[in-house]
């Protein structure tokens, strides 16, 4: 099992507090964003030198134990997740909730 903690950390003085891989500026969703529009790891790792094979299955378990999270639908993890601007389930699919986009403003 990998341990997430060593390799992503959230700081809100880090790209709004959104995940990233540890001691970089890349969060979670550049990676994934990457994945999902057919990068392979080789060329993701070619594209950022500092990370190694291992950051991309943090990125990756790091995605499943949020979903798993949210599938189970642990209250205070969803309401975590709209305040940080996470994808969240909802009855027509998924959005992003944002403090914005929930009130308004």
């Amino acid at each position: 099992m990998i341990d997430l903690n060593e390799f992503i950390a959230i700081d809100p003085d880090i790209r709004g507090g959104k995940p990233c891989i540890k001691g970089t500026r890349i969060t979670v969703y550049d990676i994934l964003e990457y994945m999902a529009g057919g990068m392979s790891e080789t060329e993701i790792l070619a594209d950022f030198p500092s990370l190694k094979p291992e950051h991309l299955r943090a990125v990756l378990a790091f995605a499943a134990q949020r979903e798993r999270r949210l599938t189970m639908g642990a209250p205070h993890e969803i309401a975590a997740s709209r305040e940080i601007g996470f994808p969240v389930p909802h009855t027509t699919g998924w959005r992003t909730m944002t403090h914005e986009s929930r009130f308004g403003r």
